[in-house]
């Protein structure tokens, strides 16, 4: 059996058996011009709520993806991870919403518009599908990659999409992006093989349980 596939069936076997405490509402950062982070660590006096954003359809899937966020913290060493998923707001803009994570406090929202992907990871890895695994924010900076930064704290990052439809479990078929999971660390390197495989699980389970 693969490490993949070993650490997707503990992560089953964890959702059935845990009971989350869930986060209806966060602190976040306040956004300074042009969407960005200002400050790092001046947070909005008015928190982010999630009852007051999401549908009842939406609401259901936060004790899910909270046990995988559990489960990620209970199974690795980074010291950020969220899980987005793809949404439209009461604006009619498309975005990526935050539903659970841990760490230190983060934008809520990420607009999922192509010039906000030439600044944002999540952005770009949520418009596009592509996986980014950074373990040098500083030398990708430096050959030219556009970062957003929130936490000048952070020296690696990890930003993968959530895929509809990977085994064919939907009678939709085509892929979809659900929406991305992030992870970041105060050292640079810290996505080896072994970690890459826990969020390749996390991936393929959010992926399965958010087609159906």
């Amino acid at each position: 059996m693969k490490l993949s596939e070993s650490l997707y069936n503990e992560l089953t076997d964890w959702c059935l058996q845990k009971q989350p405490e869930l986060r209806l509402e966060f602190s976040v950062p306040v956004l300074g011009e042009g969407g960005t982070c200002s400050l790092f660590g001046e947070l909005d006096p008015v928190p982010f709520n999630l009852s007051q954003t999401l549908s009842q359809a939406q609401l259901a899937l936060l004790p899910m993806l909270q046990n995988v966020t559990d489960w990620v913290l209970h199974n690795t060493n980074v010291d950020w991870f969220g899980i987005y998923l793809k949404r439209t707001n009461n604006e009619g803009d498309t975005v990526l919403t935050k539903m659970s994570y841990f760490g230190v406090p983060s934008r809520a929202e990420f607009p999922l518009s192509e010039e906000f992907s030439t600044l944002s990871n999540n952005s770009y890895v949520g418009l596009y599908g592509e996986k980014r695994t950074i373990n040098n924010v500083e030398q990708y900076r430096q050959a030219g990659g556009e970062y957003y930064t929130c936490d000048p704290k952070v020296k690696s990052e990890l930003c993968w999409p959530i895929i509809s439809n990977k085994n064919n479990t939907s009678s939709d078929p085509q892929e979809k992006i659900l929406g991305i999971i992030d992870a970041e660390c105060f050292e640079n390197d810290r996505f080896d093989e072994k970690t890459q495989a826990i969020f390749e699980a996390a991936c393929q389970f959010l992926s399965e349980k958010l087609t159906h």
